[in-house]
């Protein structure tokens, strides 16, 4: 996906309240993917209610941290293990995609659930991801991309004239498609 996707990873660290009856609590750290900051700590409250049963109004956000892609300047394979909730229940779903960062591949997992299976961004959690070996992927259309001579034919080019050759009006409308080019 070009340009800035808009998600951001964020490690996350939170706890319940101490009390008398529990003076240490556990301490859970969660990776979040959101817009920002405070959307990610609204994520991060939705999962700790719905796994550790802990709410916000119990608990305390301890650290909130950004984490950056190691190098984002080389195309890696990503698995995206995924639970969404569909209009007939919840579904667990993994999805390969391939990208230069893991927010890229997140990003184009939230539009390709969006678009094929019309699931919401709050009704998708993700369990976990993965960067995966080119032996290891399973999908066709990344399995397509493996190979190291892969070509991108341009079929339909437009030709640049000079100024001078430059007509303001034609009579006829470019040819761009020409035959022999693979």
């Amino acid at each position: 996906m070009p340009g800035f996707s808009g998600i951001r990873h964020y490690e996350i660290v939170g706890r319940a309240y101490p009390t008398e009856k529990e003076p240490s609590p556990k301490v859970y750290k969660m990776t979040v993917f959101a817009k920002n900051s405070v959307v990610g700590k609204a994520r991060f409250w939705k999962l700790m209610r719905k796994q550790n049963k802990v709410k916000k109004t119990h608990g305390q956000v301890l650290q909130i941290r950004r984490i950056f892609e190691k190098n984002p300047n080389t195309i890696k394979n990503y698995s995206i293990l995924l639970r969404y909730q569909s209009k007939t229940g919840v579904m667990n779903v993994s999805k390969e995609y391939r990208d230069t960062t893991l927010c890229g591949a997140v990003h184009q997992m939230y539009m390709d659930m969006a678009g094929r299976h019309h699931a919401r961004y709050l009704d998708i959690d993700i369990i976990g991801t993965t960067v995966l070996k080119p032996s290891q992927c399973l999908r066709p259309h990344i399995r397509q991309f493996l190979q190291h001579k892969v070509k991108f034919p341009l079929l339909h080019r437009i030709t640049k004239k000079l100024p001078q050759h430059k007509a303001t009006f034609l009579y006829s409308k470019p040819s761009t498609y020409r035959s022999g080019f693979m």
